[in-house]
């Protein structure tokens, strides 16, 4: 894949938005990143890129105030998939332009994965898809679609910083 001189279609799908989020000044409770490749035998990502989630957390949290003591959503992410045009085997190079996964927003700052006996969950503000494609190359690009056009060095920050971007933009709608 030649990524010098390459203009990057970032394609971002939001599927089933389970509403808007009233996250006013944009402060978060928290921000929780985790993978879950199981569906891909052959995943290779994080032996490329070992630190995909905190790299994905810490670009979200840079774009907004998190406070673990405010009343305030929190965020889960999970990516599910990464992968070179379709295949989830990268190659020896570490590329790929495929970032694929869900948000899931809860009101209060309750960990949702350790919530103790007598303690409610958070109740689910929303939950959707996020599906960013990179597409090397000059392409006509419809109108729900954000383009993004990164250097080669910075080809992996500009993926994980246009999906930060837009999970921070959703949290304004």
């Amino acid at each position: 894949m030649k990524l010098l001189h390459t203009t990057a279609l970032c394609c971002v799908f939001a599927l089933a938005a389970a509403g808007p989020l009233a996250a006013a000044g944009k402060t978060l409770s928290g921000v929780a990143v985790s993978s879950d490749l199981s569906a891909y035998e052959d995943n290779n990502v994080l032996k490329y890129w070992p630190t995909l989630e905190e790299d994905i957390a810490t670009a979200i949290a840079s774009k907004l105030t998190v406070d673990d003591s405010a009343d305030a959503p929190r965020i889960s992410v999970e990516i599910n998939k990464v992968a070179i045009d379709g295949d989830t085997k990268l190659p020896d190079s570490g590329e790929f332009n495929q970032l694929e996964g869900t948000v899931t927003t809860h009101e209060g700052n309750n960990n949702v994965n350790s919530v103790s006996k007598g303690q409610t969950r958070d109740a689910l503000i929303g939950s959707y898809a996020l599906r960013m494609t990179a597409i090397s190359g000059e392409r006509v690009v419809p109108d729900d679609w954000v383009l993004v056009a990164p250097s080669q060095e910075d080809f992996y920050n500009a993926l994980i910083n246009a999906y930060a971007t837009t999970i921070v933009e959703r949290i304004a709608e």
